[in-house]
């Protein structure tokens, strides 16, 4: 039996889609190359929609992180730190919905649960590994798709 069946799932927050995207007022899709000057610009214009929306300080802090997260993985391990490759996001915004991210990278993909928790015995001494975690924490809802190419965030606006 593996580790999987032998428990519950790891992440709770993960699952179906929790509204749709249709609903949302406010909508984003760019492409970004993978550096970090365009990264910081894509977080500015996620940050925007956020403030649209009148998501409280916490919330949009939160889902900062979450982003830079998400968009830091797909540079970093999808897209190998290639400038010339190029990550996909897309944002949908409504003030009563929430916000939905979806990051996607030009990579293989991945499974998240081959990712050990930072939190356990053995994987407290990596150096890296806590960008997923932050994700799942930070958020309300978190799934991966395509392969693992692609991570969805959704947060609560309130």
């Amino acid at each position: 039996m593996s580790r999987r069946e032998a428990s519950q799932p790891r992440y709770p927050n993960a699952g179906k889609w929790p509204l749709s995207r249709k609903l949302l007022l406010y909508r984003l899709r760019i492409w970004i190359p993978s550096t970090n000057p365009a990264m910081n610009r894509a977080v500015a214009k996620v940050g925007r929609l956020v403030l649209l929306c009148g998501c409280s300080e916490d919330r949009q802090a939160d889902l900062e992180i979450a982003l830079r997260e998400a968009l830091a993985n797909a540079m970093m391990h999808g897209n190998g730190r290639r400038p010339g490759r190029k990550v996909f996001l897309r944002c949908y915004a409504g003030p009563e919905a929430g916000i939905l991210i979806a990051v996607r990278d030009e990579g293989q993909g991945f499974d998240p649960e081959d990712v050990p928790d930072p939190r356990s015995p053995e994987g407290r001494h990596l150096t890296h590994g806590r960008g997923l975690l932050l994700m799942r924490e930070l958020t309300d809802w978190v799934t991966f798709r395509r392969g693992g190419s692609e991570v969805v965030l959704f947060r609560r606006t309130n």
